[in-house]
Formats: C-alpha cells, structure tokens, sequence
C-alpha cells in the first residue's frame, strides 16, 4: 500500500468534540464514487488508520489525470485532503482476432442503461427531462435508476455534476405521505373496504408503516403507505 497523506490528516490533529473518520470509511466512499463511474475498485487504505473529523462532504477527484490514484477532499472550513492508489487497472485494447465470429447480443448482457445527469444540477431543484439521459455502463457498477420517468419531479439532495449516475442517496426521499397531511384511511374487513380521513403522523414512502390518527374517534392507528395521501390499515404493501 502506498497512501499520500497532506500534513493536517496526521495522527493526533483531531478537532475537540467531532468523531474522528477512519480508513474503512474513506475506502467506502472511494469504492462508492468510483462505482457511478462503473469502475470496480479496492483501495489501498488501512481500515483502522485514524485521520482528522469532516463535517462536509467527503469528494472523490481524479488524481495525475487518472484513477490509479485518487484524492479525498474534506469540504470544510479547515479543508483536509488524502491521496489513496485505488488499484484500478486500465484494461489494455484486445487485437483483432479475424478467426472471432462477429459478437452476438447476448455478449452485451453484463451492459444496461443507467439515468445521469446531463447537466449541473443545483441543489434543491426539482429534476426535469432536460436534466437526465441514459449512458450504458456495466451492471456491476453500483446499481442506479433506469427509468427516466421515476426521476422527474424528483429533488435534488445536492448540488448534482454533469456525468453523474444518479442514484437514491443524491435525492430527498419521495414521500408520498407527509407528516400533518390529511390521508385516505382505508380499512378492509370481511371483503368490506371502509374508507375514513385521518392526519399522517410521521413522513413515510411506498410501503413505509406509519402513524396516523381517525378523525372520526381521534385514535391512533398503524398502517402501510399504499399511494399519495393513502394509508391502507393491516395490508402490507409490497
């Protein structure tokens, strides 16, 4: 292992009253980051070495024009940065081999589309079609969305760069039931579906089981988010 380290990441600068990080986290956001890019990777970082707490995001940059080597940034007021080899390798071009037969269909099933963003996004904006495209990357490049249309209308957790595999930790959750809003509760019994107002006591998605509380009797109740503005009562919703 080979680990550059800037002068402020030594042992024993930790700022009072903030946790400390240790190599086992950096190596996860390094494996995470280099993932939206497809590239399978295993950083070469000691798991139990101690560097300096990060109140900011921890960033992932190229480093001497490739990923061999990356840098980690701490984006804080006392900025802090990291060299780490990644121990990506990059794939040397096959010859042409003329006795191959052409390439079949089936010898791109490790391939599939993934949603990016084509654009910079700003956080706190709301994800139109003009922001996103598909880009056809491996499947085991750290999952993603591959439907355009589950994206727009979405918000963005943070600023978004152009390029970038979109993923669920990079959008505000999709709550389709919010605290204090006025729900359908539906209640199934004996084939018999009864259907009241209530007042959602907790956010939750699809599926999510929630609080929420019969206007009519003023009890609380607990049931599955089951659409927008829907709590189902003892129907799981899968």
């Amino acid at each position: 292992m080979q680990l550059f380290a800037a002068a402020s990441t030594i042992d024993g600068m930790s700022e009072p009253g903030a946790e400390r990080i240790n190599g086992a986290q950096i190596r996860v956001v390094i494996e995470a980051a280099l993932a939206e890019y497809g590239l399978q990777v295993t950083p070469s970082i000691k798991p139990d070495r101690l560097f300096r707490p990060c109140t900011g995001e921890l960033d992932v940059e190229k480093a001497f024009g490739g990923w061999q080597t990356v840098r980690v940034v701490c984006r804080q007021e006392n900025m802090w940065d990291i060299f780490v080899r990644t121990g990506y390798q990059k794939k040397a071009p096959k010859k042409a081999d003329k006795n191959l037969e052409i390439p079949k269909k089936s010898d791109n099933l490790d391939l599939m589309q993934r949603v990016i963003i084509v654009r910079p996004v700003t956080q706190g904006d709301y994800l139109t079609r003009a922001d996103l495209g598909l880009q056809t990357l491996s499947r085991n490049g750290g999952g993603g969305f591959t439907d355009i249309d589950d994206l727009v209308g979405r918000r963005a957790k943070k600023s978004l760069r152009a390029g970038l595999v979109v993923h669920d930790r990079h959008l505000n959750p999709n709550w389709m039931v919010r605290a204090k809003q006025t729900v359908s509760v539906v209640n199934t019994v004996g084939g018999i579906q009864v259907t009241m107002a209530g007042i959602a006591m907790e956010n939750g998605r699809l599926g999510d089981l929630v609080k929420v509380r019969n206007l009519s009797s003023n009890s609380i109740l607990h049931g599955f988010v089951a659409g927008t503005k829907k709590i189902s009562i003892g129907t799981k919703i899968n």
